[in-house]
């Protein structure tokens, strides 16, 4: 490598001091939070040693490095309380509809433990409204919407005709293209059909009317009729590979 001319003169060049410049405050801003550590456990006694003129900078340098570390620690702050919640409709006292010896809040808590697993395994905090086969009431689970970046509740669908079908998550405009993945993920993995506006249904649209998981800033997947005999079968067959599809859309989601 060939040096310029007079390059020992080179720190002279503002080019190359505004490179310095530049350098000083990124190694401040990678090493602000160690420098800050380094110094707040310093002996007094040896920090009383300092001679007064270069105590003045030593003070600067340190004010600014305690507000290089709050500012690269700041978007860490905000990420704490960013979560997924997941829960599952009715509760322990509410088993929802029923066929045979299934019944809905059963089949979707189960849903819920799965998608909490895989959620899990990707690293993505998330918080439940149980856990094996806890499934508490609506009240807990609209209290876990608050603070959380995506909240979504699973339930079952049921009608009089045992020829009702397909998949559908219930959520407000805003909502409408998270809506329309989740039902896909899972119709897809069902082999079941979408139901509403490609598997999305507006809560004005609602035949149950203004839902309060809803209100609150939730989604409901509705995972099949439970009443419909196939897509029972399909659901206790093939529910951990739909809780798979539905983890992706939300993993998706948060990154």
């Amino acid at each position: 490598m060939k040096l310029i001319d007079n390059w020992k003169q080179a720190w002279k060049l503002k080019s190359v001091q505004v490179g310095a410049i530049s350098a000083f405050f990124y190694a401040l801003i990678l090493f602000s939070e160690q420098f800050v550590q380094v110094w707040n456990i310093t002996p007094q006694d040896l920090k009383n040693k300092i001679p007064e003129n270069i105590a003045e900078w030593v003070g600067c340098f340190v004010g600014v490095a305690m507000v290089l570390a709050r500012l690269k620690k700041q978007p860490e702050l905000h990420e704490v309380n960013q979560f997924v919640t997941v829960t599952a409709g009715h509760s322990n006292s509410d088993p929802g509809a029923v066929n045979g010896k299934f019944n809905e809040a059963d089949l979707a808590a189960k849903f819920r433990n799965a998608v909490a697993y895989y959620l899990r395994e990707a690293g993505i905090q998330y918080k439940t409204d149980g856990v094996g086969i806890t499934n508490q009431n609506l009240n807990a689970a609209i209290k876990l919407i608050k603070g959380s970046s995506v909240a979504v509740e699973f339930h079952m669908n049921a009608a009089a005709s045992k020829q009702a079908n397909g998949i559908e998550t219930i959520a407000l405009p805003k909502d409408k293209k998270l809506a329309q993945d989740l039902s896909k993920a899972v119709a897809d993995v069902f082999g079941s059909r979408l139901r509403g506006d490609n598997g999305w249904i507006d809560q004005s649209q609602s035949a149950r009317g203004k839902l309060g998981f809803i209100s609150n800033g939730g989604l409901i997947v509705e995972l099949g009729f439970i009443s419909n005999e196939a897509e029972l079968a399909q659901f206790n067959a093939k529910y951990w590979t739909a809780a798979k599809a539905v983890a992706m859309v939300l993993i998706k989601y948060e990154n």
